[in-house]
């Protein structure tokens, strides 16, 4: 008779070396919502304030996570995603809830009427970031 991992996993994850799924469903995150108080484009830059500079972050939680990132330098809501692991949807309603209460601040890239010479401003400093990854 062969032990059996109360998890369900057996071990594979331990003799490959691969890390564990999280198994919290993405709509725990964020209390079901799926939207923010705030418009959150997927490439807005994000950036602490002064208050979410000096907020104590409880460790594990998701609003930790992305504070810790956004401490070492401005990533987009798309980039903070991927780093953290988290869906896109759940990262949104995440920075939106640290924008609304003062912890983080959003440099919105274009708009409608952003004139066409920060469009291609825009688009070489892209270029010139994909050059030297």
């Amino acid at each position: 008779m062969t032990d059996i991992d109360p998890d369900g996993r057996d071990g594979l994850a331990e003799q490959y070396d691969e890390p564990v799924a999280n198994v919290v469903r993405p709509y725990t995150l964020t209390a079901g919502r799926t939207t923010s108080q705030v418009d959150v484009p997927m490439e807005a830059t994000v950036e602490l304030t002064s208050a979410g500079q000096d907020r104590r972050w409880p460790p594990h939680e998701p609003s930790s996570r992305i504070a810790g990132l956004c401490a070492a330098e401005r990533l987009s809501v798309a980039e903070i995603a991927a780093r953290a692991g988290l869906a896109l949807g759940v990262t949104r309603v995440l920075v939106g809830d640290l924008v609304t209460h003062g912890y983080a601040q959003l440099q919105k890239t274009l708009t409608d009427s952003t004139p066409s010479v920060e469009r291609i401003s825009l688009i070489e400093r892209t270029l010139r970031g994909l050059r030297d990854l």
